[in-house]
């Protein structure tokens, strides 16, 4: 099977198997070869066979195709050697033909003249002319020390290598990703070399299975490797291959010098010197890539601090829309992670009444989180056109259901609140019920029979409807499962909804909903004994204010409060 490989740009060494006999390459995820970058167009140019031999067509790519440096004619095919390079965008690129492949028990052993343990340096590494040697090593460990960026690092290594062996045709780099081998920094002598890429894999998985710098001095002089094509048909004079293995024993591959031409070839202080380089250079790979983790890490933290901070941006702060209202409303979200799956929301319906939500996603963290904004977003849209909230939840329902691959779903409950009459009309979708504190201390669940979540196809969802009133000093508290499905971590279950009733009870008229939301945050860490939260933690309070006075001072609490805690 011919296969298309990278020799220059992003992901130099990787390669690409023809399985077909046309290959489109471009920016689209679903090309054959999918190369990224501004430069490469979606669908940029094509490959394909044609009685036995390969072609390469430009599809009219904006920026074009380049065979050994000649831009081709959009929609004009030209035949592809695997002597010929190609440039699309910032890549370089070649076809390499197949290589006979004989099953591992007919590959002989390979005979060395001598091997070198990667994981005990020793004296020997430097035994002919230390004092040159070691100054060979250490001026290249200056260059690994300047960066731990893995392509520019490997790149350096191999130019230092072709000066150090002047008999040298060609060195690799080839790293383990994966089950696989690839050739991820190279150089050749020659520049018609740079397509000579294929290598013997007997040769590196010998070095990296047993952990030995390997040489072979004239690999066609031994009659016994007549038989291996993988050998034989790289016509390999003298090769040299040290394993780069770190000091837990990860494999991470191999530098191989290799040697083409007949005479000077490769000796065993050639070994010693290059087994000596690979164990530094495993060392500033294994360095690297710690700090591509810790970069990613860093990155990651960013981007959820980024993501926190505009999920905050969704949730509405304060009132807006009711300058004379005699009622107040109070929303929290304690995310779990950087990010929840709760939400809650509240906004003025165009008949003039308060629309409020309350939803808890499945899930934490951020598919959570994006979720959350999807149901949030439709809910602002769906109650513009319906005043009614079991018929809303079947609304959202289909428009959750249609589009759904990751299966998620939500708990929601949405109420309507008229402020002249403090008459509410409320559904659930597989929501736990509100609380309903009276002005007298009484403290109560609704009675209402909750939905099915959302999110799911079938038939439609059909929720109940409570109608109740809000007499001066009533509150409706909502609140999502994080609460009283905390637990203990010493052995007193779950929080429980008896708990949640006591917290809320104490949120009487002359509390803040503020005061009374830390309050609840506040018992929970009590019971839990723990610093990390379990489960999002949202809560929604809905109250009717008993005086003038009353919602005045409580609004002005809640606002110093949202601004400290915000």
């Amino acid at each position: 099977m011919s296969e298309i490989v990278i020799l220059r740009g992003p992901d130099i060494g990787r390669n690409f198997p023809l399985q077909k006999e046309r290959a489109i390459l471009g920016r689209n995820a679903d090309c054959a070869v999918a190369l990224a970058g501004k430069q490469v167009s979606r669908q940029h140019a094509q490959i394909f066979r044609r009685e036995g031999q390969c072609f390469i067509e430009d599809l009219g790519s904006a920026n074009g195709t380049f065979v050994n440096g000649e831009r081709l004619t959009p929609n004009a095919a030209i035949k592809l050697t695997d002597q010929d390079t190609f440039q699309i965008g910032p890549y370089l690129l070649a076809l390499r033909q197949p290589v006979p492949i004989v099953p591992a028990r007919e590959e002989p052993v390979l005979i060395v003249r001598e091997t070198v343990d990667v994981l005990s340096p020793t004296q020997t590494l430097f035994a002919q002319d230390p004092a040159t040697k070691l100054q060979v090593v250490l001026e290249i460990n200056q260059h690994l020390a300047r960066t731990l960026e893995i392509e520019p690092l490997l790149e350096k290594v191999v130019e230092q290598l072709m000066k150090l062996f002047s008999q040298a045709d060609r060195v690799m780099v080839i790293l383990c990703e994966g089950d696989q081998l690839l050739v991820r920094a190279q150089r050749a002598r020659r520049l018609g070399d740079q397509t000579a890429q294929p290598f013997s894999r007997t040769i590196v998985r010998r070095a990296l299975d047993e952990g030995i710098g390997i040489i072979s001095e004239d690999i066609r002089s031994d009659e016994r490797f007549q038989a291996s094509h993988t050998i034989t048909s790289l016509e390999l004079h003298s090769v040299i291959c040290a394993p780069m293995i770190t000091q837990d024993k990860r494999r991470l591959g191999v530098i191989q010098v290799d040697r083409f031409c007949k005479g000077y070839g490769f000796r065993v202080d050639d070994l010693h010197l290059l087994t000596a380089i690979a164990m530094e250079v495993s060392i500033v790979l294994d360095n690297a890539a710690l700090h591509v983790e810790k970069l990613r890490e860093q990155r990651l933290m960013q981007e959820l601090a980024f993501a926190h901070d505009i999920q905050e941006g969704y949730l509405p702060d304060e009132l807006e829309g009711f300058p004379e209202a005699d009622f107040e409303i109070f929303g929290r979200v304690y995310p779990a992670r950087q990010v929840a799956g709760d939400f809650y929301d509240f906004v003025k319906t165009p008949a003039g009444r308060l629309a409020f939500f309350i939803g808890d996603v499945s899930g934490k963290g951020m598919p959570a989180a994006l979720y959350m904004i999807a149901v949030r977003t439709l809910c602002r849209h769906l109650v513009k056109e319906t005043d009614r909230p079991a018929q809303l939840l079947a609304k959202l329902n289909v428009e959750l259901a249609e589009d759904n691959p990751s299966c998620m779903f939500v708990t929601l409950a949405h109420g309507i609140y008229e402020p002249a009459t403090g008459q509410v009309v409320m559904a659930s979708a597989g929501h736990p019920p509100p609380f309903l504190r009276k002005a007298d201390g009484s403290i109560d669940p609704i009675a209402i029979k909750p939905g099915r979540l959302l999110g799911y196809g079938g038939e439609g969802v059909l929720c109940a409807e409570a109608h109740f009133t809000l007499a001066p000093g009533d509150a409706l508290h909502f609140f999502t499962d994080g609460f009283f499905e905390a637990r203990s971590n010493i052995g007193k279950g779950m929080f429980g909804l008896e708990r949640v009733r006591a917290v809320f009870q104490e949120c009487g008229p002359g509390r803040t909903l503020a005061d009374g939301a830390t309050a609840a945050k506040d018992a929970i860490d009590r019971f839990t004994g723990m610093k990390e939260m379990q489960d999002d933690l949202t809560l929604l309070t809905l109250r009717r204010l008993a005086s003038p006075i009353a919602k005045t001072e409580s609004e002005d609490r809640t606002r110093q409060i949202h601004r400290s805690v915000r």
